[in-house]
C-alpha cells in the first residue's frame, strides 16, 4: 500500500471520532473507547458516512483562497508544482469562527 493512503490505527480512529463526535466520546474513560471502536466497527449506509466525512472536513486547518480571500475548510487533491501547491477540494466549507478562537 501506498505510504500516502495508510490505513489510521485504533489511536488515530479514536482520536478522530473523539474530535469530529465530542458528545458521543467525551473523554479518555475505556467506556468511551469502546464506545468509540464500536461505532467504528457499526458505521454503514450513506447518511452515517455522510455525517462523518462532513465532521472530519470541518477539522481540517482553514485555508484563505487568494483570489477570493473566503476562509474555508478544504477536502481534496494537493497538487505539486515548480510554482508550489494547490488543492482541488472536493468538499469545500465555510470557516466558521469559534468565539474563542482569533478572528482571521
Amino acid at each position: 500500500m501506498d505510504k500516502r493512503h495508510l490505513a489510521l490505527d485504533e489511536l488515530e480512529m479514536f482520536d478522530l471520532l473523539q474530535a469530529a463526535y465530542p458528545e458521543k466520546f467525551p473523554d479518555d474513560s475505556d467506556e468511551c473507547w469502546e464506545s468509540a471502536m464500536e461505532f467504528a466497527d457499526n458505521i454503514h449506509g450513506y447518511d452515517e458516512l455522510a455525517d462523518l466525512l462532513g465532521r472530519v472536513a470541518m477539522l481540517t486547518m482553514p485555508m484563505k483562497s487568494g483570489l477570493t480571500d473566503r476562509v474555508s475548510h478544504c477536502l481534496g487533491r494537493v497538487e505539486v508544482t515548480p510554482q508550489g501547491m494547490q488543492m482541488t477540494a472536493a468538499v469545500r466549507r465555510d470557516f466558521i469562527a469559534d468565539t474563542k478562537a482569533v478572528q482571521l
